[in-house]
Parts: structure tokens; sequence; C-alpha cells
């Protein structure tokens, strides 16, 4: 692949770590290397299962000791995933607008107002569009001021684009009230925005805060952020066994939803449904909200729920190869809809539901192909790549994928359906298991850069990257909940 030389670190400020670096990084992907035709159903279905038996070994030096591989996720909840945020700019990135929050208007538990200045200064910062600035720069007498009134040049001077107030009122273990505001300091007014009022319990603080900051981001861009969703995942539980669980988008609050003394993974998540893979009777079954759905002896590789959360699109050995079929959720078969010699596996759905992006081996190597719902016009969209794995696809039509090279190095790739590829990470570790924000304008993907296995939150061209778990752990098969 064509290199391209990297521009000094800098030093920048966010609310969550003072002085944090980020690097200028390459992005166009030049001539990747050619594939071969192999057999690789086996070979890939244990990197799924077990990535560190799979993957080459990378030993960068980290800052300081790893984590445990893998955390309870029960503690985790309260580790609340308050990693530093690492910054990754590609050449030409647009302006982050600069935001200033004050501390909160305070009438109530101080610890909760921290963590909703917090909140808004961490999501905005995840976002890609904004950089908080440095409370110590503000110049502005916030006695003199209120969450209505405001000095704007006091503002202007410290040069923030946009300010956002907050307030909290309330007692202890009680509701709270929950007020926000968001300015336009340059214009001298008030932008208006859907939730700026809350009256919530200790526990939906931080939801309340997120809603609030999609409001913010639509009021901007247009559309709304991505906070409050889940993302899903699996991650080892014992030498042998993987459970799946979820945490929020920014890295909190972690939850257990499968794991026991065997293996889960491939989790994926529509209206609240789940479904995973388990080995929990041997062969590998398709569970749904915890129930097993499969029961015709097939090994099935693998589940995505339709975008209406009616169908299943699964992937099975059937006859030496592995197909993809087309599932109720009741287990019964209605379609196959590759019915082809050549391995097919990992189906992902567009966001409409009229076409899925899956893996085959039918032009050689596995690249990335897409087909129509019914199985039909099938036709490859990666030209280029040894390896091409765990499609995940978002809206406007743009599919994410983990590129692996004859050395065993994965990076994450996206590719439009014109076959256009861009790169999102180069020289950062082994970066895999990619998936996509429904409205297609982030990713989430498990990269081990810095020497730990970590989540990472990602625009869609990779110009602004930051990892969300804090601690290491055997991260993988990640789906981003519809």
């Amino acid at each position: 692949m064509r290199q391209h030389a990297h521009a000094p670190c800098h030093r920048i400020w966010t609310s969550e770590r003072p002085g944090l670096e980020y690097c200028p990084i390459g992005r166009e992907v030049g001539r990747m290397a050619g594939s071969r035709k192999s057999s690789f159903i086996i070979a890939l279905f244990l990197a799924v299962a077990f990535p560190a038996a799979s993957a080459r070994s990378v030993e960068p030096k980290p800052a300081q000791p790893p984590d445990p591989a893998f955390e309870d996720p029960d503690d985790a909840a309260v580790e609340e995933g308050s990693a530093p945020i690492l910054v990754s700019v590609t050449p030409g990135a647009r302006a982050l607008d600069p935001v200033a929050i004050p501390s909160a208007y305070c009438r109530s538990d101080a610890k909760v107002c921290s963590t909703v200045v917090d909140v808004i200064s961490r999501d905005l910062t995840l976002s890609g569009f904004f950089k908080p600035l440095d409370p110590v720069s503000f110049i502005a007498d916030m006695d003199r001021e209120s969450l209505t009134s405001t000095k704007w040049e006091d503002w202007f001077n410290v040069g923030a684009k946009y300010l956002i107030k907050a307030s909290v009122e309330g007692a202890g273990k009680g509701n709270y009230t929950l007020s926000f505001r968001l300015y336009d300091v340059a214009q001298k007014k008030t932008i208006e925005v859907k939730y700026q009022e809350a009256a919530v319990g200790a526990k939906n603080v931080r939801m309340a805060t997120h809603r609030f900051v999609n409001e913010v981001i639509r009021a901007i861009t247009g559309m709304p952020g991505p906070f409050g969703g889940r993302i899903l995942y699996a991650a080892k539980t014992g030498n042998d066994t993987k459970g799946v669980f979820a945490m929020d988008v920014d890295g909190y609050g972690k939850s257990r939803i499968a794991a026991g003394e065997t293996i889960n993974m491939l989790p994926s998540s529509v209206g609240g449904t789940v479904v995973y893979t388990s080995f929990a009777e041997g062969i590998p079954n398709i569970y749904v909200n915890g129930q097993k759905i499969t029961r015709d002896g097939r090994a099935y590789r693998g589940a995505r729920l339709s975008p209406n959360g009616k169908d299943l699109a699964v992937a099975a050995d059937d006859g030496g190869q592995c197909e993809i079929f087309l599932m109720d959720l009741e287990g019964n078969i209605r379609a196959n809809l590759t019915n082809h010699w050549a391995d097919d596996l990992s189906p992902n759905w567009s966001p409409g539901g009229d076409s899925m992006a899956f893996v085959s081996n039918r032009s050689g190597g596995p690249q990335i192909w897409i087909m129509g719902a019914d199985g039909s016009n099938p036709r490859r969209l990666t030209m280029a790549g040894y390896y091409n794995s765990t499609p995940g696809g978002g809206a406007g039509g743009i599919v994410a994928f983990a590129g692996m090279d004859e050395e065993g190095h994965s990076d994450i790739f996206t590719v439009d359906l014109a076959g256009n590829i861009n790169r999102v990470t180069q020289d950062q570790g082994n970066n895999k298991d990619p998936t996509v924000s429904p409205d297609g304008r982030h990713l989430a993907f498990v990269s081990n850069r810095d020497g730990r296995n970590r989540v990472y939150i990602s625009t869609i061209d990779g110009r602004y990257q930051f990892p969300v778990t804090e601690k290491g752990g055997s991260y993988s098969t990640l789906f981003w909940a519809r």
C-alpha cells in the first residue's frame, strides 16, 4: 500500500484530559495487495472466536502497563469509560468548532453537576465536530451571568464560537431538574434546541444530557448525534469462553447479555431484539433474546437482523461450504440467498433492507460483495486487498470493512457502492471489527495501537478517532445497535 509522510504531532486540550496529542495521518489507499484463491472459512471463523491466536503479534510500547485482558462488566459500569481522548486527524480535516462549556449552575449534588458538564464536553469531542475550550482560559464572571444572561464579549475573546450553559437543581436521591442552553457567541443569540429541560432520576442524568447534546449536534449539523445508543460486542470471560455485552457509545454503562461456560459472539440488535451465535451445545447455533432458534444440525457462523427486525440473514455450513440464508425469527429457513460453490458469510443488511454486503472467496481471496436482499445481482464491491472481512454498513451506501495484508496487519477501510475505497486507519497497530452508526457518520472498531485492545469511535472518514474504553480488553465483533 502507498505510504504517506506523517506530519508532526501537536498537543490539544480536551475536557477529559489536558495536553493530549493528535497526529495527522494519510488516508489515500493506493494499490492494496493482490488477492489469491484460498480456503478461508475456518480461519476467518477462528479469528473471530479467538483473535489473539490468529493475528500477528504487535508489540508497541504502551505509556503504561496494559490492564487485565478482561474487566467484569458489572465493575466496568462504574469505571465509566473515562478514556483519555487521543485524536488522529487527517490532512485537510475540517476545522473543529470551538465551544465553551463552563461549570454548571449547581443547586444540587456537586458530583451530578460535574457529570453533566463532563458528558457534554466528552460527547461534543467524540462527535468530531467540536473542540471544547480549556476552562482555565475563561474570563467571564459566572456570578454576574446566569443560565439566560450572557456577557458576549467575554466568550468571544476566548475564541468561543458556541457557548453551552447548564444548571442542575434537586436534592440527593430525588429527582433532578436539568436545564440547558446553546448560544451562538458571534451572533449574540440563543439557538433553540428541542431538549432544554428535563426532570430525571439519578440513573438518567447521563441519558438526559446525551439527548441534549444530540439536539445540539442536530442544530449545528442538521442531523442528531449518536449518543445514548448502544454498542454490542463479544469479550473473553475465561481462557476458552466468551460472552456478549453492551455499552453506551461513549464507553460507559457496560452490561452483560450472555455469558456462561461457552463461546458467545457475533451479536446484533434491532429495536431491542438481540441476536448472537453460541457454542452452548457444541456446534454454533443462533440465539434470539437468549433462546436458541436453530435446530437443524448446521454450524451457524453468525446472523444479522433486518432493519425491520423481522428477518435474519444467517451464514451456515451447507454441503462443504458456507452459504447465506434468509431465516425468520423462529429459525425457519426461507431461502438460500447465495447458493454458490464458494464460501459466503458475514452478511450485513443495508439501512433500507433492500440489499446486503457479505464476504466471499468466489473471486479468489476473501472480498466484500453486495447483493439484493433476495440474493439477486451479486457483485464484487472491493477490487483490491489481500483479505477483506467483517463488513458493516450504514446510511449513504457506505460499507466499512477490515482489510488485512500478507503480513497480518489489519486496517479499517470504507467502500461506497461504486467501489471507491477510503482508508480509515494506517500505521496504528491492528484495527478490526468495524461497525457503522445508524446515521452513517461514525464508526466503532477495535484497535491495539497503544498496546491495549480498546474500542475506538471515529468519524466515518477517519479524520478524528477516539478511544472510548480506558482499560484493555478482548473486545471483538462489534455491532452498533439499531
